[in-house]
């Protein structure tokens, strides 16, 4: 994540209505950190100290840019639909989500909770 006393070019400034300023650079980077983080909008926003609608913002526009693509899709990579029969002995199951997140299952009655985890997360 960038920081906002890196160099003597500074990041942040304040015009005369002593509204906030940042560098192309510096909101680039943060909405690259965010895309990676895994943490919510808000969440991050709060982390990086800027406020939430901002960050929201800059995320709309790289989005609008054409740089709004997750790293999944860079890759080629889609989310799978996987069907599990009843009948079928259970299988582990692994699941990487971006940031990192691994999610290991051992049993498909954990299929409910999986799918709970990944709304909270989305």
């Amino acid at each position: 994540m960038a920081s906002t006393q890196e160099t003597s070019t500074s990041i942040i400034k304040s015009d005369r209505a002593g509204r906030t300023r940042y560098s192309q650079a510096y909101k680039d980077e943060v909405v690259a950190s965010y895309r990676q983080s895994g943490m919510s909008a808000a969440a991050f926003a709060a982390h990086c100290g800027v406020k939430y609608p901002t960050l929201a913002a800059w995320v709309a526009k790289a989005k609008a840019a054409g740089s709004g693509r997750s790293e999944w899709e860079e890759d080629g990579q889609r989310f799978l639909l996987a069907e599990i029969g009843c009948g079928q002995a259970d299988v582990p199951l692994k699941l990487e989500l971006p940031g990192g997140v691994i999610v290991h299952m051992s049993s498909s009655r954990q299929l409910g909770l999986l799918a709970e985890l990944l709304k909270v997360l989305r």
